[in-house]
């Protein structure tokens, strides 16, 4: 489980660069960057937060991304946030 601060963000520190994201994926770094530039609602998008300027991934959410065959990044934001709602009804 990734280390939060007290909202449960996650703490920068644990967050994945482009670099990291693209060993992940077994990906080319120019593929993240690409699937960065696409729309959140069109197939190819990524799930990322920002900080700063620079894109960062969170380890558990590409993961989880990737086990669910790589949904448009705004199908699987929805779905996230529906399944962490259901976690606190049930937890």
């Amino acid at each position: 489980m990734t280390d939060t601060t007290n909202n449960d963000t996650p703490l920068a520190e644990n967050l994945w660069t482009v670099k990291d994201a693209a060993a992940f994926l077994r990906k080319s770094q120019r593929w993240i960057f690409y699937a960065l530039q696409t729309p959140e609602h069109e197939s190819g998008s990524i799930p990322h937060s920002k900080l700063g300027r620079n894109p960062r991934f969170i380890p558990d959410d590409l993961r989880l991304w990737a086990a669910q065959g790589f949904p448009p990044a705004n199908a699987f934001k929805t779905w996230k946030e529906a399944d962490e709602r259901r976690r606190r009804r049930t937890g």
